[in-house]
C-alpha cells in the first residue's frame, strides 16, 4: 500500500486516504499556489485503486505539463512534472513512499538579514534622496601615493563572531520565549524515544519536554519495539501542556519446539504456519491449536509480550498410535489391517489407535483373522501365530439348481455353491429340494484343492384320490386342465397343488393338496348351485367350544315394545318399527356356573332366599355387565374370533364395526328372539 507526502517549502506533511481528493488554488485551497487568486481551484489531486492523479478543474494554461497544457487527468509517476501558477510540481517515489515536492519563491527566502556593526543603524530607502548633486571640483596631484592613500577599515574577527553569536542568541531566546512547553508521552506512562512537530519552525527538546512555537502540527512519536505513531495537536500558548501517543506493540516472536514433529499451528481459530519454528504473533492473550497427523493435538493459552521480543513453547504431541509386532509361524505371512497391505511376517506396524481387524494370509497355509484393540503409546506383540493348512474349496450343483446345501447339519447355501471347507477331515454334505429325494455324500478335501461335486435330483410323487359329486365334473390342477375329477393323480410330492372342480351352472370347489411320499392323500367334493350354497353358509344351529348350543335368527322385521292397553305395560314400552339386517346367533339357554367357572374358576353366585345359587346346572349370578363381557371375549378366544369387546377410556366397549365374536344381545335382538 502506498504512503503519500506533501513537501511544500514551509514544511512536509503525511496524506491519509481521507485527504484525498485535495483541491489545489488560492486562499481557501486544500494546497495553497502563488500565482492563483483567492477562492480559485485550479485543479485537484485525487487517489483511484491506491494511486494518485492530477486532474485540472479549469481550461486554459492553468496547468502545464513540459510547456504544454494539461487538458485531462494524469497520473503521478515517478519524476512527473507540473506548473501550475507560480510554482512547481515534482513526483519522487522511493518503494511505497511516494511524495510531491512543490517548489515557489513565496516563503521560500533563504537569504539572511545582513549584520549591522555595533553602534550602527539601518537606514529605511525612503529616506534616502531620489538624486544628489555632484560638484565640480580641481585636480592636484598627490604628493605620494602611499600618503595620500586612504585606508581601508580594519574588520576584528572575534568582535564580528561575538556579534553574530549574539544575534543568534537573541533571536533563539525570542522564540524560546515565545514557544510553549509540553510533554510528549507513550501511553500508559513511558518517555518517546523520538518525538517530531512536524512542520513546526521551532522544535526543541528540553528535558523531558519540548518547546514549540503555538500552532497545529502533526505529532510523530516512535518508541523502540512500537509502530510509530501520529497525532494532530493543537499547541496553544499555555505552558504544561501534554500529549498521550497510543502505540500499538509491534508483534513477538515465538519459537515452537514439537521435538522435530511436523504440525500445523492455528491462533485464535485462523491457520498461522508450521512447527518447529518461529512464527510472529500480534501481543495479547492468544489461543494456541497445534495439530499433526495421528497426534493428540496441543492446545495452549499464551500471553504474546510483542515489542519483538522472543518467546519459546514446548508442545508435547502425544502419539495416537501403538508399535505392534506380527509374528507367524511359518514366517513370511502377508500382514493385512483393515483391508491394508502392512507388510509381511516377522514385521512392526506403527498402527492408530482402536479395534482393527488382522488377517495372516500365508500362500501355502491357512489364513488367520482376529481383531486386536491398539491402545496409544502402548507397544504389543501379536503371536507367533501358528498357521494351519489352507482350506479346501468345495464347488456344490445340483440339476435342478436352488437346492439347499447342509454340511455336518449346518446350512451353508443353495447350489450352486463354492464352500470352503477344511481338508483331511469327511463332510457329510445333504442336498434337499422340495419335491425331490434329498442326497447325501461325504466329502474329503486335498489343503489348498478344489473339488466338484455334481447331483442330479430324483422327483419325488405322492398319490391323490378324488370323487365326489357330480361325477361328470371337470378337475384343473394347477391351472392346467386334467380330466374328469373321478380320478387317482399322482403329483409332485413335498409340493403345493391347487386343485379346482367344475362344472357349468354349479358352484366350483376349491382345495390345495400336498402330496407325501407313500401317502394316499383323499378329496371328496359335492358342487352345489348357488342358491344351495348360500343356504348351507349359515347353519340352524351351531355350538360353542365350551359346548353352549346357539340358535340361528334369521333377519326380519317386528314391532318392539306394547300397545298401550295391554295389561302390564309400562310408560317406556312405546311401540316402535325394529329391522334385523343380518341374522345372528343367540344361546339356548343362559350360561350355567360350571360354563362360567372355565374362565373364571374362584367364582361363587351365592345364594338366594336360603337357597343356594352355585351349583354347577344353574345359571351364573352375581356378575356384573363387565364381566359378562369379558366372559364373551374369553369364549371367543377359545373359538379363534376377534374380540367383540374393546379396552376404551379404561373400560369395555363393543367394537364398531361389530365383529363376529360372542358378544351380549341388544334389547331389540333379545325381544326378536323371545317373539320369533
Amino acid at each position: 500500500m502506498r504512503h503519500y507526502r506533501l513537501q511544500e517549502p514551509l514544511g512536509s506533511r503525511p496524506l491519509a486516504a481521507a485527504d484525498f481528493p485535495l483541491s489545489i488554488g488560492g486562499a481557501g485551497a486544500g494546497l495553497v499556489l502563488p500565482g492563483c487568486a483567492d477562492g480559485e481551484r485550479v485543479a485537484q489531486l485525487g487517489l483511484a485503486d491506491d494511486a494518485a492523479y492530477l486532474q485540472p478543474l479549469t481550461a486554459g494554461t492553468a496547468v502545464l505539463r513540459a510547456g504544454a497544457p494539461l487538458v485531462e487527468s494524469a497520473w503521478l509517476d515517478d519524476g512527473a512534472r507540473f506548473e501550475i501558477g507560480r510554482a512547481r510540481l515534482r513526483v519522487e517515489a522511493l518503494g511505497d513512499d511516494w511524495t510531491l515536492c512543490v517548489e515557489h519563491d513565496g516563503g521560500d527566502n533563504a537569504t539572511e538579514p545582513p549584520l549591522l556593526p555595533e553602534g550602527g543603524e539601518a537606514v529605511a530607502l525612503e529616506t534616502l534622496p531620489a538624486r544628489q548633486a555632484l560638484a565640480a571640483v580641481a585636480f592636484e596631484a598627490p604628493a605620494s601615493a602611499a600618503a595620500t592613500a586612504p585606508r581601508a577599515p580594519r574588520i576584528d574577527p572575534r568582535r564580528a563572531a561575538a556579534v553574530a553569536l549574539g544575534a543568534v542568541a537573541v533571536a533563539g531566546l525570542a522564540l524560546l520565549m515565545a514557544a510553549s512547553a509540553v510533554t510528549v508521552r507513550v501511553l500508559p506512562d513511558q518517555a518517546p524515544d523520538r518525538a517530531r512537530f512536524e512542520g513546526a519552525l521551532f522544535d526543541l527538546g528540553i528535558g523531558g519536554h519540548r518547546m514549540v512555537l503555538p500552532g497545529r502540527y502533526r505529532l510523530h512519536v516512535e518508541k523502540q519495539g512500537y509502530v510509530p505513531g501520529d497525532l494532530p495537536v493543537t499547541v496553544t500558548g499555555a505552558n504544561g501542556q501534554h500529549f498521550d501517543v497510543a502505540l500499538a506493540k509491534h508483534p513477538g516472536r515465538l519459537r515452537i519446539d514439537t521435538a522435530g514433529v511436523a504440525a500445523s499451528v492455528t491462533v485464535d481459530g485462523k491457520p498461522a504456519g508450521h512447527a518447529p519454528g518461529e512464527l510472529q504473533l500480534p501481543a495479547g492473550t492468544r489461543t494456541l491449536s497445534i495439530e499433526a497427523p495421528r497426534r493428540v493435538p496441543f492446545e495452549t493459552r499464551l500471553e504474546v509480550e510483542g515489542l519483538d521480543r522472543v518467546q519459546d513453547l514446548k508442545a508435547t504431541l502425544a502419539p495416537r498410535y501403538a508399535a505392534v509386532r506380527f509374528e507367524s509361524v511359518p514366517a513370511g505371512a502377508a500382514v493385512i489391517v483393515d483391508g491394508v497391505a502392512a507388510g509381511t511376517t516377522p514385521v512392526t506396524v506403527d498402527l492408530d489407535e482402536g479395534r482393527r481387524l488382522v488377517t495372516l494370509a500365508h500362500p501355502l497355509q491357512r489364513a488367520w483373522e482376529a481383531a486386536i484393540v491398539v491402545k496409544a503409546g502402548e507397544p504389543q506383540t501379536v503371536g507367533p501365530v501358528t498357521l494351519g493348512l489352507p482350506d479346501g474349496r468345495l464347488v456344490v450343483g445340483s440339476d435342478p439348481p436352488g437346492a439347499d446345501v447342509s454340511v455336518a447339519g449346518a446350512y451353508r447355501g443353495r447350489t450352486p455353491v463354492t464352500l470352503a471347507l477344511p481338508p483331511g477331515v469327511a463332510h457329510e454334505v445333504l442336498v434337499t429340494r422340495a419335491g425331490y429325494a434329498p442326497v447325501t455324500r461325504s466329502v474329503r478335501l486335498d489343503p489348498g484343492g478344489t473339488a466338484r461335486l455334481a447331483l442330479a435330483l430324483t422327483q419325488e410323487q405322492g398319490e391323490v384320490e378324488i370323487d365326489g359329486e357330480p361325477a361328470d365334473a371337470e378337475l384343473t390342477v394347477d391351472g392346467r386342465p386334467a380330466g374328469r375329477a373321478q380320478q387317482r393323480l399322482r403329483l409332485q410330492a413335498l409340493l403345493a397343488h391347487a386343485l379346482e372342480v367344475r362344472k357349468t351352472g354349479l358352484e366350483p370347489f376349491r382345495v390345495t393338496v400336498t402330496p407325501r411320499p407313500g401317502l394316499l392323500e383323499s378329496v371328496h367334493y359335492v358342487l352345489r348351485s348357488a342358491v344351495e350354497q348360500q343356504a348351507l353358509r349359515f347353519q340352524a344351529t351351531i355350538r360353542t367350544a365350551a359346548g353352549q348350543t346357539l340358535q340361528l335368527l334369521p333377519q326380519g322385521r317386528f314391532r318392539a315394545g306394547s300397545p298401550r292397553r295391554e295389561p302390564g305395560r309400562r310408560s317406556n314400552e312405546n311401540e316402535r318399527a325394529v329391522e334385523l339386517r343380518r341374522p345372528v346367533y343367540l344361546a339356548l339357554r343362559a350360561v350355567t356356573n360350571q360354563e362360567y367357572r372355565a374362565s373364571k374358576p374362584d367364582h361363587l353366585s351365592g345364594a338366594f332366599q336360603q337357597e343356594t345359587l352355585d351349583l354347577d346346572s344353574l345359571p351364573v349370578a352375581n356378575v356384573s355387565w363387565a364381566d359378562a363381557a369379558e366372559y364373551c371375549n374369553w369364549l371367543s378366544a377359545r373359538d379363534g374370533l376377534p374380540a367383540a369387546y374393546l379396552q376404551q377410556g379404561g373400560r369395555l366397549q363393543l367394537a364398531s364395526p361389530a365383529t363376529t365374536g360372542y358378544r351380549l344381545p341388544t334389547e331389540a335382538e333379545w325381544e326378536y328372539a323371545a317373539r320369533w
